[in-house]
């Protein structure tokens, strides 16, 4: 299953390594309910996967120094000033993989910043109230996240109707309030809160069984919910 979240960074400069990673030990701390502890990410900045193991990211309290040193290293060497990306993966846990990263961009002209999830056999996150969780959870960390995608690769590779706007799959996120009335396609709509105000929505279009590309009406639906949206100008980046 793939999750891409898209937000734009608000503020002209990157923010530093420790403040980069420490993104994404919060978004590895959403992890840890589905049996990832924290200390079993790692970065792929040690260059091999042997350095990249002999040195965690993250413990419970934040980026580990040795992590933070190597992304400060990877800066000098690639000599960045607004645009930067850090993976960080955990190998097999309990027959399950994951692999995540963070590419932030203080570029003016092109500011748009994308975390990108790809999760391997995860089953725990295949139950449609634990993806909510899990975007809940993303949301605490990007409140102004701009979308979220979540579905199989191979739908928004090969399957979503328009490829250069977001793809709904099986769930997508989107800033703004959606009624049954402007999306009778979707199985649900789950309001995302701000305090008593409702600052988006999760639109999820199969409810009961994991979205599967192998299933036409899946698709179909999706299909329809990505053209309902474009009709509305509810799906462009």
């Amino acid at each position: 299953m793939k999750v891409i979240l898209t937000f734009r960074l608000q503020r002209s400069e990157l923010p530093s390594p420790e403040e980069h990673l420490r993104y994404l030990w919060r978004v590895a701390k959403l992890f840890e309910p589905f049996g990832f502890p924290i200390e079993k990410w790692y970065p792929s900045a040690a260059g091999t996967p042997k350095k990249s193991l002999a040195n965690p990211a993250f413990d419970y309290s934040g980026p580990t120094p040795a992590a933070v040193e190597m992304l400060a290293v990877k800066d000098v060497r690639d000599s960045t000033t607004n645009y930067r990306i850090t993976t960080i993966w955990c190998g097999k846990m309990k027959g399950t993989r994951a692999i995540f990263s963070l590419a932030l961009s203080s570029d003016v002209g092109n500011p748009i910043c994308v975390l990108r999830l790809q999760l391997y056999d995860l089953e725990q996150l295949n139950d449609a109230k634990s993806m909510q969780r899990f975007i809940f959870g993303l949301l605490d960390i990007w409140p102004g996240a701009s979308v979220i995608e979540v579905g199989p690769l191979q739908y928004f590779t090969t399957l979503q109707v328009f490829p250069q706007r977001p793809g709904a799959g099986w769930m997508i996120y989107l800033p703004q309030i959606i009624t049954a009335s402007d999306l009778p396609e979707a199985a649900e709509l789950v309001p995302v809160m701000e305090g008593e105000r409702q600052q988006g929505t999760i639109v999820v279009s199969v409810a009961g069984e994991v979205f599967s590309v192998d299933n036409p009406e899946h698709v179909k639906v999706a299909n329809a919910i990505e053209v309902r949206l474009a009709d509305q100008d509810l799906l462009c980046r």
